[in-house]
């Protein structure tokens, strides 16, 4: 990466509908070489179990993330929550998975992406070590070489790091953005951005201009 003028600092959960709507936003972004991105995970499920009620609200969300955003949620993930005895959401071995692929000399976001695909099309369960395994191998990481990364990787670490600089920079939720440039954070309001790609690529634009 040539010198960045900006660095995008993404605090985002996995499993959060609305950081899958900002999908395309990160997409983009990850193809400028003029911005670094430094991804933040924060554990927004621990193993919960989801009643029918909640199911039914989360479903009504992801209608609404889906006419801002453009992102498909399929038919496999809405039927699992609509129809399925138990419905589990958490977000910690998604997230030891995505530091993992990290460690492994792969992309957090191409992980991360894989996560969410498998989840919101595909309808699978990505908490099961079994899935994020045939995601990493998907991905070209060698099936030894993952289990031992995977089981040696310690998530809760970064997920309290990323929680303090939430808390430090005031910020409420998934997804949130902060850019610094030249030493100043300041908030970006990342769900104005969904389904405006030209929108986002005007603002990282002048992102980029140096002063």
């Amino acid at each position: 990466m040539v010198n960045a003028a900006a660095t995008v600092h993404y605090y985002y959960d996995p499993m959060c509908g609305w950081c899958f709507g900002a999908s395309p936003l990160i997409e983009h972004l990850k193809t400028r070489q003029d911005i670094r991105l430094v991804m933040h995970p924060g554990g927004l499920f621990h193993n919960r179990a989801l009643d029918k009620g909640t199911r039914a609200h989360f479903l009504e969300s992801d209608q609404r993330i889906q006419s801002l955003s453009g992102v498909a949620f399929g038919p496999s993930y809405q039927s699992k929550m609509r129809e399925a005895d138990t419905v589990v959401l958490d977000s910690m071995l998604p997230i030891r998975a995505i530091l993992a692929a990290e460690q492994c000399g792969f992309p957090a976001t191409e992980m991360l992406k894989l996560i969410q695909l498998a989840h919101y099309q595909q309808g699978k369960t990505v908490h099961d070590p079994a899935v994020l395994a045939e995601l990493a191998e998907t991905m070209g990481i060698e099936a030894d070489i993952w289990q031992a990364t995977f089981t040696a990787t310690n998530e809760q670490d970064v997920i309290s790091a990323s929680i303090r600089q939430m808390m430090q920079y005031q910020l409420q939720g998934y997804p949130s953005m902060m850019v610094e440039k030249q030493g100043q954070w300041q908030s970006v309001p990342v769900q104005s951005f969904f389904g405006k790609l030209d929108a986002w690529d005007s603002f990282l634009n002048r992102l980029s201009e140096t002063d």
